[in-house]
């Protein structure tokens, strides 16, 4: 794609003709405060507004121009603009050298891609923008930038929360490889059933012609049809038995902490500066997908190491005596287990904020109940929105605020040393929370003289 224009925009929409010359774009954008200099700003209509409204904005911000179906200063009109978003993205895939890495999963997707985007060296979604118009936006920008240098692989993560919606991603992405990182209760309102999340998420290894991957715990999962191909990967402790699935890609553990692990792989040792059994099962799926591309497994190792993480998961920061484990930006049952265990693996007392892990449907109860009964053991607990409170039933211990301003005025309850988590679903905001708490504790922090 050798130039994001006025005229390529009209091989796919009828367009307005603009009334000034107009420069070509080197990116897409659908949100104002997310425009770089020289994007293409989409405004799109919406639930809670128009994007027209938020044009001037983009154009300040250096937008190239603006693709709308009302008028605009600097741009263009068209009957659908999001639609015609996609279908730019769908020409950008068709177009695109590189391979395409399609990753999907309950929990990890997101640390997986990035592991990855390390690993291949590659392109990948920003962020955790998983969504059809995100998608495509990304695709076009790979389009572009390939037209002007290497030819490099791209690795999209797949969101999904409704059944028929991998389908549709599938067709605009069309992955060549795949990696499944696990299946648990998840958007289960718009999925239905852990078997539901199975068949959606397990479409993408079907759909790949490539290399497929997943983890052993969701391949357990996956229906007989769609195991054909999938080679399960899984990290085992030292003392672990292997277990019997066919073409099992292995690593073992030798050695963890609260900070980091030590797994080997291929008979290389490395040394992870992540927690927990989920990282490392998402850096093996990283080095098994490398490898199998062609990249020397030395080399894979040593670009793992320089991946950046998003933020908002399981980040680890200290406040004078206290550890802080920040992994607000999202939760369901499986995330939060695995939160528990790094947790349980750092110094002492601990206590966990726990908010609403949403989108769970009629099973939300029960499995905020579970959460609330693996609790029990902490030092202290705070249960933060409506659906929190089985939390509190299932641990008489914990305490429970409605939502996260009533939850500031129980923070004292926490405690100023030792290990403290953090961990909701994305709707719940609990980061404004956490940075509450850190205010305080800053506040509270004597400065060198001993004053407060």
């Amino acid at each position: 794609m050798k130039a994001l224009d006025v005229p390529l925009l009209k091989t796919l929409a009828h367009v307005s003709e603009p009334e000034v010359s107009l420069p070509a774009g080197r990116g897409v954008a659908f949100h104002s405060d997310r425009v770089e200099p020289g994007d293409v700003f989409f405004a799109l209509p919406g639930e809670h507004g128009h994007g027209i409204a938020y044009a001037d904005e983009a154009l300040a911000r250096g937008a190239a121009f603006v693709v709308s179906d009302l008028p605009s200063e600097r741009g263009v009109v068209v009957e659908d603009p999001a639609d015609l978003l996609l279908d730019l993205g769908r020409r950008a895939r068709r177009e695109l050298r590189g391979s395409v890495v399609g990753v999907t999963g309950s929990a990890g997707k997101t640390t997986t891609k990035s592991l990855l985007r390390a690993t291949l060296a590659a392109r990948a979604t920003a962020g955790n923008l998983n969504t059809p118009l995100a998608l495509a936006a990304t695709l076009v920008e790979a389009a572009l930038a390939e037209d002007e240098g290497a030819t490099v692989a791209l690795v999209l993560e797949l969101g999904i929360d409704r059944r028929g919606e991998m389908a549709h991603l599938i067709e605009l992405t069309r992955p060549d490889h795949a990696v499944l990182t696990s299946i648990a209760a998840s958007h289960l309102a718009g999925l239905g059933s852990i078997d539901a999340v199975a068949e959606e998420k397990g479409a993408l290894l079907a759909a790949a012609p490539g290399e497929r991957l997943a983890s052993l715990q969701a391949y357990g999962q996956l229906p007989d049809a769609l195991r054909q191909g999938v080679h399960p990967y899984a990290v085992l402790d030292a003392d672990q038995p292997a277990p019997t699935e066919p073409d099992l890609i292995p690593a073992r553990r030798l050695a963890w902490d609260a900070e980091s692990q030590r797994i080997v792989y291929r008979g290389l040792q490395l040394d992870l500066p992540w927690p927990g059994k989920a990282m490392a099962d998402n850096a093996l799926a990283a080095l098994a997908l490398a490898e199998r591309l062609g990249v020397d497994p030395e080399v894979a190792a040593e670009r793992l190491l320089t991946a950046r993480l998003e933020p908002g998961r399981l980040q680890r920061r200290a406040l004078g005596r206290l550890t802080i484990l920040d992994d607000t930006y999202n939760s369901n049952p499986a995330s939060a287990a695995l939160a528990l265990e790094v947790l349980r693996a750092s110094p002492p007392p601990r206590a966990a904020v726990l908010g609403d892990m949403l989108e769970l449907g009629d099973s939300s109860a029960a499995h905020h109940h579970a959460l609330g009964a693996a609790t029990r053991d902490l030092d202290a607990v705070l249960a933060v929105g409506p659906e929190a409170a089985a939390i509190q039933a299932a641990n008489p211990h914990a305490l429970h605020a409605p939502d996260a301003a009533a939850a500031e005025a129980l923070l004292d309850a926490l405690p100023d040393r030792g290990t403290v988590l953090f961990k909701a679903s994305r709707g719940m905001r609990l980061e404004t929370l956490l940075r509450r708490f850190e205010e305080r504790l800053e506040a509270s922090t004597p400065t060198k003289d001993g004053a407060a």
